[in-house]
């Protein structure tokens, strides 16, 4: 029972030092899409499509503040039929714009999460080439580590790699 023991103790040490020697690096995919040129230019095409969404909405939206107005305005002049008539109306108009806004922002969130899985899966080969290169067994994202030393964060060294064979990144 005492041989099994040991050489069980023995195995172990010999698997746990064997894993020890295994390369396993780091990288932050948020400073790689917020830094590389093909990220940043995902991210600028991304901001600029919401501005034009919030431009269009703010547009309809100071439309509708004074057409409300407007009705109000006129609501000691207009019969009271008139006057709900016009209200239900605004309250469609309203329902339509809201609705509208979510659809946008929806589509919005949806090419977002498109465009960066294709984005990741552009630069997805970059990684396994420098991973080849260096003999890199495991490459983890910083954001799923608790902790890890700095020397083995290879954010900067993609990043270099990434910006030498991806210069822009355009969305469908």
């Amino acid at each position: 029972m005492k041989k099994l023991f040991f050489v069980l103790i023995f195995l172990f040490t010999h698997i746990i030092l064997a894993n020890a020697n295994s390369n396993v690096f780091f990288i932050d995919m948020e400073k790689i899409l917020s830094n590389s040129k093909p990220g940043s230019s995902l991210l600028k095409q991304l901001n600029e499509i919401n501005n034009e969404n919030l431009k269009s909405f703010l547009k309809q939206e100071n439309m509708l503040k004074e057409k409300e107005k407007k009705i109000i305005s006129q609501k000691n002049i207009i019969s009271s039929k008139n006057f709900e008539t016009s209200i239900s109306e605004l309250r469609i108009e309203i329902n339509k714009y809201n609705s509208d806004k979510k659809k946008k922002f929806d589509e919005l969130q949806k090419l977002k999460i498109d465009s960066t899985d294709k984005f990741i899966k552009m630069i997805n080969p970059i990684l396994i080439k420098y991973a080849e290169k260096n003999s890199i067994d495991l490459i983890l994202r910083k954001k799923d580590l608790i902790i890890g030393k700095s020397e083995f964060d290879i954010t900067d060294k993609l990043l270099l790699e990434i910006n030498e064979n991806i210069q822009v990144f355009k969305i469908n």
